[in-house]
């Protein structure tokens, strides 16, 4: 069976209406908030903003200024040994 008949067979026995009422029901609206609220605040909030601006990107700040400073043979007044 091709595309063209597929789609034709599900525009008769009304899957565009189902669809729509599907997207517009209000139950199915306040799931996809709650859902995209709560991968938001753990995906962004928790994953970006704690662990990567937290602990990953100063602990690469440090490296890299480390070696830069090695490289250059840089030697800061305020290091304590």
């Amino acid at each position: 069976m091709n595309p063209i008949q597929l789609a034709a067979e599900a525009a008769s026995e009304g899957l565009w209406e189902e669809a729509w009422s599907i997207f517009t029901d209000p139950s199915h609206i306040i799931a996809e908030l709650g859902w995209t609220i709560i991968q938001d605040v753990v995906m962004i909030w928790l994953l970006y903003g704690i662990i990567f601006k937290k602990m990953i990107l100063p602990r690469l700040r440090r490296e890299i200024h480390k070696e830069i400073d090695e490289e250059h043979n840089i030697s800061h007044d305020d290091e304590k040994h």
